[in-house]
């Protein structure tokens, strides 16, 4: 059944169409002989039992859109060789959704094949990059190759009959080729990668996700991406050109704005959250939307996009203009042609040449050059600025050694200033210091005998009661009185009485043996001698001596010799009661008292019976 139906295929098909010959020197042919159709028949069956209208053409026409339909493509193979000869039908479009390809030949079964990028690649019977069918022709024998196709989108399928030595050779300069340019754009980006390690320049990793984009991409569109990265991941070979496409603008445009200097395509209203935000939108719409829908709305923001970005570009006044819009008119390109043949506008593929990624090349190669040298303006201005500030620190650093000679003389003149006034108030502060010992010394001597006065004597008669009290030991208390002293001055004058007041007090004087007694003019012709740890029988003793010693004494004044007796008081007592010192003067004045009465020229010691 299937050699009849073979037959009837090919006797009706020569007697319409003109048949792609196959001799002993073919190598190629670009312009394939075809026919298509399209039908609601999914089966070659269905499709060859249905009266089906055929239209000869050298290619698909623009703008084709199949909807609920299958295009239908029809080729006719001579083999005009005497020998078996394979050759290859390439179809340049890589991202087509499905093919299927029937070889039908004379006394043969029907040879057929799935492939497309809605199949994996594990379950194509060739794993390989391009869509490819390997024929076998008979010798001298004409046979028919039918291809489905179906996608969602605009189909361009531009076809080539290859001999396969020379799709061989074709393969081997085109992926040389592609690694050359993939090779030199994967250096770009590992060069703006680094820059941006050593710098931290936000430029610089924008500029590293644009070109790794840019790379990835052409892989994709180019079948090497399916074929070794992802090859089970069925959905993003299907939504990856629309959702790459949408990222590289969304990239450009913040590396073009560090270009030039100015944020380009911004709004007040438009932050930088909402910008983020509303992209994010954006992938989020096109990854659910139909792939068809998908791909041309991400290639119509895109071309918006790129169009108000050379508007843009045209009217900023940039020493580098000229390369910010060969970048801006390169990404154009880039999007205008898909964007085109998507939109019917033009018919055949931008993937059978390399032009395509040789335009991203040019793209990537210009924003790299700009954005480098973008970082070496801003390095030298950086350098020109701290060399600035060097300089004026350098001066300031001068002028303030300046002003620190200054203040360093001004500071030696003012400690010297100060050195000298110091050592001018230590000698005014030692004389003054000998003043006031001196004032201090008249202040606590009496002036006439060179004793201590009555002053000094109530604040050591003070001190030495509380020495007393704190060590339970005796103070005795002596007052003296030079008896008659009134009759001298009367017979002799005062000047003698000054006289005998001085040997007086010499005499008390010169009988102290101890450091702590001391002698005291308590008034007139008295004097009080104040004994610390001294018993009662001590004071008396001291105050005997002085008493037989005050007679034996002679004191000349002119032919005159005066004579004088004394009396004396005693007092002596552990003190019980620190705050009453006047005490001891008391009782000793009425010891002395007694004395006076007694005769005088006596010592008299105080007795607690005689208080009354």
């Amino acid at each position: 059944m299937r050699i009849v139906l073979s037959l009837l295929i090919l006797i009706y098909s020569s007697a319409v169409f003109s048949a792609v010959t196959i001799s002993e020197s073919f190598k190629v042919e670009h312009q394939v002989k075809l026919s298509y159709t399209l039908s609601k028949y999914a089966s070659l069956n269905e499709l060859l039992a249905a009266p089906v209208e055929w239209h000869s053409s050298t290619q698909i026409p623009t703008g084709l859109r199949p909807v609920a339909k299958y295009l239908w493509l029809k080729i006719a193979l001579h083999n005009t060789n005497n020998s078996l000869t394979p050759v290859l039908v390439s179809i340049n479009n890589n991202l087509i959704d499905a093919v299927t390809a029937y070889h039908v030949r004379p006394n043969h079964p029907i040879f057929s094949l799935d492939m497309g990028d809605a199949l994996p690649l594990i379950k194509r019977p060739l794993k390989y990059e391009s869509l490819v069918v390997p024929l076998e022709l008979q010798p001298q024998t004409q046979s028919h190759l039918y291809l489905q196709i179906s996608d969602e989108g605009v189909i361009t399928a531009p076809l080539a009959i290859w001999e396969p030595n020379e799709y061989l050779q074709f393969k081997s300069k085109f992926n040389l080729i592609f690694g050359i340019l993939a090779g030199f754009v994967l250096a770009l980006a590992l060069t703006n990668a680094t820059l941006y390690c050593v710098t931290k320049k936000g430029y610089f990793l924008c500029a590293t996700l644009f070109i790794a984009t840019v790379w990835l991409f052409n892989a994709h569109i180019y079948g090497f991406g399916y074929r070794y990265f992802y090859s089970s991941w069925q959905w993003f070979q299907q939504y990856g050109q629309g959702m790459m496409m949408l990222l590289l603008s969304a990239l450009l445009l913040p590396a073009l704005s560090y270009c030039s200097g100015k944020s380009l395509l911004a709004h007040p209203q438009l932050t930088k959250r909402k910008a983020i935000l509303a992209t994010l939108c954006l992938f989020l719409l096109i990854a659910f939307l139909p792939v068809s829908q998908s791909l041309l709305l991400a290639l119509s923001i895109s071309f918006i996009v790129s169009v108000l970005i050379i508007y843009t570009l045209a009217r900023v006044n940039h020493k580098s203009r000229n390369i910010l819009i060969a970048i801006a008119l390169c990404h154009f390109i880039v999007i205008s042609y898909p964007f085109t043949v998507e939109l019917g506008v033009q018919s055949g593929s931008f993937l059978n040449h390399l032009g395509y990624f040789g335009i991203f090349v040019v793209e990537a190669t210009l924003l790299s050059y700009l954005l480098i040298r973008l970082y070496i303006f801003q390095r030298d201005e950086k350098l020109a600025k701290q060399q600035q500030r060097l300089a004026h620190t350098q001066a300031e650093d001068a002028l303030l050694k300046e002003k620190l000679k200054l203040q360093e003389q001004a500071q030696y003149d003012l400690e010297s200033n100060i050195e000298e006034r110091t050592f001018e108030l230590q000698v005014t502060l030692r004389e003054l210091e000998d003043k006031n010992r001196e004032l201090e010394r008249m202040n606590m001597e009496d002036p006439l005998t060179k004793v201590k006065n009555r002053r000094y004597f109530d604040k050591r008669l003070q001190m030495e009661v509380r020495r007393s009290r704190r060590e339970q030991t005796v103070l005795s208390l002596v007052i003296f009185d030079i008896d008659h002293f009134k009759k001298i001055n009367d017979k002799y004058g005062h000047l003698a009485g000054d006289q005998a007041i001085c040997e007086f007090a010499n005499l008390i004087k010169s009988h102290l043996r101890r450091p702590h007694d001391e002698v005291f003019r308590y008034g007139g012709e008295e004097f009080i001698l104040l004994l610390p740890n001294t018993p009662e029988e001590g004071a008396v003793g001291v105050a005997e001596r002085l008493r037989v010693a005050t007679a034996d004494l002679n004191i000349k004044f002119g032919e005159d010799t005066l004579k004088l007796t004394t009396s004396a008081g005693v007092y002596s007592a552990v003190v019980s009661d620190p705050h009453n010192p006047q005490l001891y003067t008391d009782n000793a004045d009425k010891a002395l008292y007694q004395a006076k009465q007694q005769g005088r020229n006596r010592v008299v010691t105080f007795k607690p019976n005689q208080e009354n």
